[in-house]
């Protein structure tokens, strides 16, 4: 028996049809308030407040030649980190790029490879997911709408407009801001 045919009254509009994994990110006006003052405190003395899970990417647009820094959620796996990225600007990793990362205060170079194929970001995603414990899905901009741990197949739809980039490190950390 349903809760409108206990009570007489209808459920609250969406209530028993949310997916089990939805995309909770910002919205986009948010990010182009915010991602100024983040990159800001990324590459100053006080990087520490955020560093633990940013990093800032830089990039080089393709047909442009404008540099695009943009914060980023960072996570580590297998010497690699891992970013979940989308907007028009991620067009620029096709095919593989350089890029300048600064992490932990340091700027450092590398190159990033664009995972792109939905199975695999997913797969990316649900593997983060289980990495990350109870406050994985917030880091990654996602919302558990279930009291388990979601499926690959339950992740695919609320990941399909983004792309995994991987960032290799390609030098050694050099100092860019003062310690605090």
């Amino acid at each position: 028996m349903t809760t409108q045919q206990r009570t007489g009254a209808a459920a609250p509009t969406g209530a028993r049809h949310r997916p089990p994994v939805e995309d909770a990110r910002p919205p986009r006006l948010v990010l182009r308030f915010v991602n100024p003052i983040i990159g800001a405190l990324l590459r100053s003395p006080f990087h520490r407040l955020l560093s633990k899970q940013l990093m800032l990417l830089s990039v080089i647009g393709r047909k442009t030649g404008r540099t695009y820094a943009v914060p980023v959620g960072r996570h580590e796996s297998n010497g690699m980190l891992l970013v979940s990225v989308s907007g028009r600007w991620r067009h620029n990793l096709r095919g593989g790029a350089p890029v300048r990362v600064t992490l932990d205060g340091r700027e450092r170079a590398g190159y990033v490879e664009l995972e792109e194929d939905p199975g695999q970001v997913a797969r990316t995603f649900k593997l983060l997911l289980d990495r990350l414990g109870p406050g994985g899905p917030r880091l990654l901009g996602l919302k558990i709408n279930i009291h388990r741990s979601p499926t690959i197949d339950e992740v695919q739809p609320a990941v399909a407009r983004r792309c995994i980039a991987r960032v290799r490190l390609t030098d050694q950390a050099t100092q860019r801001t003062q310690e605090v």
